[in-house]
């Protein structure tokens, strides 16, 4: 009796192994098959993947060109900005000078203390601001004589330092980003010649 039940499990097990099986010769064929087109329509094939590659180009040069735009805009609103500043900078100098005068020629007592300290800080707030802004000192006294940076107004023959060493700064010169605003005005040494009757 066991033994006619298993004889019968396994053919039914056979029969599904059986169902589950195809023939190879029955599965299609899945590998892709060519695609047969005419002259013509490969010529418009290329024709359009052509004009694709062209619209591409036109795109990617319309991309730089507006890029390009964008920087030079960019750059000469920097430069109108640049010039704006250095004109008001500029038409502000004579009032920087009036300060430097003021401080220079008024004497300092005990009166006066009080007044030149308000005005000398009213001064180094102006200066301050205007630094801010790109400008800068241009050195002199002391310093060697520049033709780029300094114009000799006055000349001094002396022998306590050597030539062309500016010994006073008549008006003061400044600088706007690096560029030159306005020359400083100095005085100049000169070696000293020897009087009539020295020997050299």
């Amino acid at each position: 009796m066991n033994t006619g039940k298993k004889q019968h499990g396994g053919k039914k097990l056979d029969k599904k192994i059986k169902l589950g099986h195809k023939d190879k010769s029955e599965i299609p064929d899945q590998t892709d098959e060519m695609v047969k087109i005419s002259k013509a329509e490969l010529d418009d094939l290329r024709k359009q993947a052509s004009a694709d590659s062209e619209y591409h180009d036109k795109m990617l040069r319309t991309m730089a060109d507006m890029e390009n735009l964008r920087k030079r805009l960019d750059r000469d609103r920097k430069d109108y900005i640049n010039y704006a500043n250095r004109e008001m900078i500029s038409d502000l100098l004579p009032v920087l000078d009036n300060f430097d005068r003021a401080l220079k020629s008024v004497e300092q007592t005990e009166e006066s203390a009080p007044y030149l300290h308000g005005v000398e800080m009213i001064y180094k707030q102006l200066e301050e601001l205007l630094k801010k802004q790109g400008m800068e000192e241009i050195k002199a006294l002391g310093e060697p004589f520049n033709p780029h940076l300094h114009e000799a107004v006055q000349t001094e023959e002396t022998d306590s330092c050597p030539e062309d060493t500016i010994l006073d700064v008549i008006l003061k010169g400044y600088l706007f980003r690096g560029n030159m605003l306005r020359p400083a005005a100095v005085k100049v040494s000169r070696e000293k010649k020897p009087g009539e009757g020295e020997q050299l």
